[in-house]
């Protein structure tokens, strides 16, 4: 008795999008800040003491705010405002 076995093809390389942005998935719209603009959104990342963090995460909770992010926008406009 013979047994057949089916081999897949070898798997393709990804090759990455030509845009960075769209290769870490950035959200497409602003859900909290300026919904009526829907500006696309990108992303920021940059290391802060934990201190800080517990900090502002309390802050949040105890003001009813759901997500961080949404603040720190919020501080964010204030002190760069458009011109």
């Amino acid at each position: 008795m013979t047994k057949k076995i089916r081999v897949p093809a070898k798997p393709q390389p990804i090759s990455p999008p030509a845009n960075a942005a769209d290769w870490i998935g950035r959200p497409e719209t602003s859900q909290d800040a300026n919904d009526a603009a829907k500006e696309p959104l990108v992303r920021l990342t940059f290391d802060i003491p934990e201190s800080l963090h517990r900090r502002i995460k309390i802050n949040c909770a105890e003001r009813g705010i759901k997500r961080m992010a949404t603040e720190l926008r919020r501080i964010l406009e204030q002190h760069f405002p458009e011109p």
